[in-house]
């Protein structure tokens, strides 16, 4: 749906209160709200037919894990592990040489 004041395609219905919701109702009114100028406005329901009034839904890509921890994880495991004071010898951080 178009908002009237900035006449983006963005305008979407917008929750109202429950009293508020019934008398818009009675009097066959929309209430919408534009999602790029945050503009509120009330329509007559009839200028919503064939239009798009719910926005759409977004697309979240799958996510995709690797076989073994994240690093941070890691991390995170190793320095618990090290307050406790118990460290299996695999999990032994590893030092970094000194320069020389």
């Amino acid at each position: 749906m178009k908002c009237p004041r900035c006449w983006t395609e963005k305008a979407y219905i917008r929750p109202v209160g429950t009293v508020k919701s019934l008398i818009l109702g009675c009097l066959l009114l929309v209430p919408m709200k534009c999602k790029h100028c945050y503009h509120k406005f009330t329509i007559p329901w009839l200028f919503t037919i064939g239009k798009q009034v719910r926005p759409p839904v977004l697309r979240i890509a799958p996510i995709s894990r690797e076989v073994r921890p994240t690093l941070a994880a890691r991390h995170y495991a190793a320095t618990r592990q090290r307050a406790s004071g118990h460290v299996p010898a695999d999990q032994e951080p590893r030092r970094r040489a000194k320069a020389a």
